[in-house]
C-alpha cells in the first residue's frame, strides 16, 4: 500500500533525529525538526479524521509534542485502524472537494508526507531515499498545478536542470530547491 510505504519512510527518518537535533532547521520556512514533525502528526491524524467522515477544517492545530516519536506512532497507529475498516470508495473531504477516499490518500495526503520526508532528510543531512513510485504519484498529481505554487499546499516552484532526476524534479515544483 502506497500509504503504507510512505509512512514507513517518515518513521525510519524520524528515528534517525539525534536527541539534540530538534531544532534543526528544516527547507520550510521557520520550521525546525521540531515543528516539521508536529505538522506531519497533525497531517496523519486529519488523515485518520478524513478518513472517518470529517469535513476539511479551514486551518489545522499543529503543537510540538514532548515525545514525537511516540506522538507520531500513536498517530499512525490510530490512522491505520481508521484505514483497517475504511470503504476506499467513500467520498470524503479534500483541499480540492469530496473525493474517494483512495483519491484523497493518493494524492493529498501522500505529497504531504513525501514531501515532508524529503524535507526531514534534507535537515538531517541524509539522502531521502524516497520510493521512485511513490514520488512519480505525487509528480502526477502536482504536474498539473505547473509552478505556480497552490496557497496553503505548497511553494511557488523552481527551476530544475535538464538533467535533473524526478525526486529533484518534484521537489523543485513544490518550491525546495533540491
Amino acid at each position: 500500500m502506497t500509504t503504507e510505504l510512505a509512512l514507513d519512510r517518515f518513521e525510519a527518518l524520524l528515528t534517525a533525529v539525534p536527541a539534540d537535533g530538534w531544532e534543526r532547521p528544516t527547507p520550510c520556512d521557520k520550521w525546525a525538526i521540531a515543528d516539521l514533525v508536529a505538522h506531519v502528526i497533525a497531517v496523519v491524524r486529519l488523515g485518520r479524521e478524513l478518513a472517518l467522515g470529517a469535513d476539511f477544517p479551514q486551518a489545522g492545530e499543529q503543537s510540538r509534542e514532548a515525545d514525537p516519536v511516540a506522538a507520531w506512532r500513536e498517530a499512525r497507529r490510530s490512522l491505520e485502524d481508521a484505514l483497517a475498516k475504511a470503504d476506499f470508495t467513500a467520498e470524503v473531504a479534500a483541499p480540492v472537494g469530496r473525493v474517494p477516499l483512495r483519491t484523497m490518500l493518493d494524492t493529498f495526503f501522500l505529497t504531504e508526507i513525501v514531501a515532508h520526508s524529503w524535507d526531514l532528510a534534507t535537515a538531517l543531512g541524509v539522502p531521502p531515499a524516497l520510493d521512485a513510485e511513490l514520488v512519480h504519484r505525487v509528480q502526477e498529481y502536482v504536474r498539473p498545478f505547473g509552478h505556480e505554487g497552490v496557497e496553503g499546499l505548497f511553494e511557488p516552484g523552481v527551476p530544475s536542470s535538464d538533467d535533473a532526476d524526478e525526486t529533484t524534479r518534484l521537489m523543485n515544483q513544490l518550491g525546495r530547491s533540491a
